[in-house]
């Protein structure tokens, strides 16, 4: 094993967990897991140990153990009916997330019982401001747990919490070097739950956090349809259905979703749902618009844009940007979706994905420099 510690990069979103982890400093592995933590019993954990046939991929069957409680974490979580529940902060699941995240790179890289470990993970901003506290409660977890029943013992040696959004602030410090610390810089991130706008003005940060992500929209959407988002899977396939067709918001592009067995009556399901999304699309766009507006100053020398739901807006964002903003340079993802396809070998069709993984990926690259000086040259050459 090299002497730097293992590095791994969480963000704990509520559409799934995107993992990124070092145990070289540029072999960056990439992991998504399913959101779902849910408190299980060792009853629960014995009895599906005398059920399963063959002993799955850890991320599949992951479950961990530390302070008197099991969680199961993931896909097992979710077996388990275990729900995102969006009210709750992200921090409070992030400690099983992590550990569970440590646990499956642990597995998979053959690490040992007990090793160094480089942390860095982005948290909504009002959940930022408690990172202290949050940094406490993880390493004292670290310290003793199991992980799928075997036992760990990691030393914290390096914690990294910024702001959502934060990553591509500090991507784009790195690409126009100390400027940025004199400039008022504005990022603001889409994602499943929420919309956040932090600002970075001076070296001084701050930000608000709306409950205006996806999610509403899907609310907006079940409010005039019936039933589209009874189940995780249900509402995750409405949710694609939606990114899939854009703007084209015509009644044959849900007729898949529709649960009539009838031809007619599935026409007549689609119609609603597609009339539901139209409606929805407007509702949204005005709340974050007026949002946006509402919080960022006009006077901002930059606008990054991202997180993983934010291309469904994108034509309406750089326009709003451009309007209202007019001398401010924006970015989009912080110019990193290529990167994320090339790195990690995805296909061209995973902008989604792509788009998601952005904030995380530079927040990783951002903590290998902090453990791995040396590295900052040629790392632009290498990722």
């Amino acid at each position: 094993m090299s002497e730097n510690p293992a590095m791994l990069t969480l963000d704990p979103g509520s559409s799934g967990s995107k993992i990124i982890w070092r145990v070289s400093p540029f072999r960056p592995e990439l992991l998504v897991m399913s959101p779902e933590v849910i408190e299980v019993t060792r009853e629960d954990i014995e009895f599906y140990k005398t059920r399963r046939v063959i002993v799955s991929e850890p991320e599949k069957e992951a479950w961990v153990e530390y302070g008197g409680a099991i969680y199961a974490v993931g896909k097992f979580a979710a077996e388990h009916n275990g729900r995102v529940v969006l009210n709750d902060l992200k921090h409070e699941w992030a400690v099983a997330k992590v550990l569970a995240a440590v646990g499956v790179m642990a597995l998979k890289e053959g690490l040992p019982s007990s090793f160094d470990l480089a942390l860095a993970l982005p948290l909504p901003y009002g959940e930022w401001q408690a990172r202290e506290k949050f940094e406490r409660s993880v390493k004292k977890a670290l310290a003793s747990f199991s992980f799928c029943d075997r036992e760990y013992a990691v030393n914290l040696v390096l914690f990294v919490c910024v702001p959502e959004g934060g990553g591509h602030v500090l991507a784009r410090g790195e690409k126009i070097g100390a400027a940025l610390g004199s400039q008022k810089v504005v990022t603001i991130m889409l994602g499943y739950r929420d919309v956040s706008v932090v600002l970075f003005d001076n070296g001084a940060i701050s930000g608000v956090t709306e409950r205006l992500g996806m999610a509403r929209m899907l609310a907006l959407v079940e409010n005039r349809t019936f039933d589209q988002t009874a189940t995780r899977e249900r509402a995750q396939r409405l949710l694609e259905t939606i990114h899939q067709v854009g703007k084209d918001i015509k009644p044959k592009n849900f007729l898949h979703l529709a649960l009539s067995r009838q031809s007619e009556s599935k026409l007549d399901e689609a119609t609603t749902i597609a009339d539901a999304v139209k409606y929805a699309r407007v509702e949204q766009w005005k709340a974050i618009a007026k949002f946006i507006q509402d919080t960022v100053p006009e006077d901002i020398s930059e606008g990054n844009i991202g997180g993983g739901t934010y291309d469904y807006y994108k034509a309406e964002l750089v326009r709003l940007m451009n309007q209202t903003y007019p001398d401010a340079y924006v970015s989009l993802a912080a110019e990193l979706e290529e990167d994320v396809r090339v790195t990690f070998n995805l296909s061209p069709d995973s902008k989604v994905l792509c788009a998601r993984l952005t904030d995380a990926y530079a927040l990783s690259n951002f903590l290998r420099n902090q453990v791995c000086p040396a590295s900052n040259k040629a790392s632009a050459s290498r990722r």
